[in-house]
């Protein structure tokens, strides 16, 4: 019996996340990664390179090398159809793939052109281009008001999906604070006052009442301005506008722009109205059944974060081997919103949450030791090209935040 074909479309953390998992059982597998890009980003560390200057290299996992050591095979190209009916891709050079199982990890797209003057006047940490350009401006800022926020996505609606108003805004806490960090070293803080935007009701719309309760003092006693239900509409020089007609005045405009899915899917069917694969919770599409989608673009990734890429990736691997075996146990999804914002030095914020969920924990700490985790698995997640902690660490650190939480 000859071995299936799985396809995956993405290198990122749901890609190589699947990857991983399935290539653990290589004697049932070939395995093909497909993506535009040549390297893996590491987006977790880019506010390191936007504020202490990492260098982005340091970002970024070269993925021939990675796939094809392990047996895998890596295509450098974009796909540009999808035809689920006759399990094929298309390829920009015009070469088509057939598979036996589909992965879709590409991602979703960060619509810089979707706010006019993000591109001249404003700065984002989304990406390796835009978190250098970000660093280079900050050499040169001499004080000034700042705004930041996360602009207003739109999702389809789906009966089963909770959605929110910003993708995921732990980014815009690590750049206040981090921020907040660098000014005050700097000698600049006290005539660069921060404001955050949200286009939410409440900042950090995801997590609940008991991170609140420590979270909001902590963003006070820094000296940082929250402005709730602001939907950004354009940025200009010296100033930011906002759809309810207000304005914010500004030297340096900080912003993740609105996300969308894919053209591509929707036009296979693959996609609901704005683009996003919509799954069951194997993280298989409900009329392809051998198509699967995890991260970003999975409809049920809400917030967008590594964490419940990761999450997936581990389900649509495990669904795809009892598809093979009839053997095996595929994971519940279980969606919590774990993160490690860092605040600049030796300081953290950790998050876990699965109260947005309907679960019970939600609780944070600060401090050099959330530093250090987070540090820790960067420094792993990099050096290992892309494999998460083994899971005895994982548990070692799940101890360590109950003990913390009690």
């Amino acid at each position: 019996m000859g071995k299936n074909h799985v396809v995956i479309i993405g290198g990122g953390f749901g890609g190589l996340s699947t990857f991983y998992g399935l290539n653990k059982h290589r004697h049932l597998f070939d395995i093909t990664l497909i993506d535009a890009r040549k390297e893996s980003l590491e987006k977790p560390a880019l506010p390191e390179v936007a504020f202490a200057g990492k260098p982005v290299e340091n970002v970024r996992i070269p993925l021939q090398p990675v796939i094809e050591r392990r047996g895998g095979k890596f295509i450098n190209e974009r796909v540009i159809d999808i035809q689920p009916k006759q399990n094929e891709i298309t390829l920009e050079s015009g070469q088509t793939v057939s598979y036996d199982f589909l992965v879709i990890a590409t991602g979703a797209i960060k619509d810089y052109d979707a706010i006019p003057g993000l591109k001249t006047y404003g700065f984002s940490i989304c990406d390796d281009d835009m978190a250098p350009r970000l660093y280079e401006r900050l050499q040169q800022f001499h004080g000034g008001p700042i705004v930041t926020g996360a602009a207003l996505t739109e999702w389809a609606a789906h009966d089963d999906i909770k959605t929110l108003s910003a993708p995921c805004e732990g980014p815009i806490g690590e750049v206040m604070f981090m921020l907040d960090y660098e000014l005050q070293h700097r000698g600049l803080r006290e005539k660069s006052p921060i404001h955050v935007f949200t286009p939410g009701e409440i900042f950090f719309e995801d997590v609940g009442p008991d991170v609140h309760r420590k979270f909001e003092p902590l963003i006070e006693a820094h000296n940082i301005t929250v402005h709730t239900n602001k939907k950004i509409q354009s940025i200009e020089k010296d100033h930011v506008t906002f759809t309810d007609g207000s304005t914010m005045e500004t030297e340096l405009s900080i912003v993740i722009p609105p996300y969308k899915g894919l053209d591509i899917l929707k036009e296979a069917g693959l996609g609901d109205e704005k683009g996003y694969v919509y799954t069951d919770d194997a993280m298989r599409h409900p009329t392809y059944r051998n198509v699967y989608a995890v991260g970003d673009i999975n409809a049920k990734s809400m917030p967008k974060l590594g964490h419940i890429a990761v999450i997936q990736a581990q389900i649509a691997a495990a669904s795809i081997l009892h598809d093979v075996t009839g053997k095996g146990e595929i994971p519940p999804f279980k969606p919590e919103i774990f993160c490690i914002m860092d605040r600049g030095g030796h300081q953290a914020t950790l998050i876990l949450s699965d109260h947005m969920y309907g679960e019970s924990r939600d609780f944070t700490f600060s401090g050099p030791l959330a530093h250090l985790m987070k540090w820790s698995f960067d420094t792993y997640y990099y050096y290992t090209r892309g494999h998460l902690p083994p899971d005895f660490m994982q548990q070692g650190l799940s101890t360590i935040i109950e003990k913390i939480h009690r």
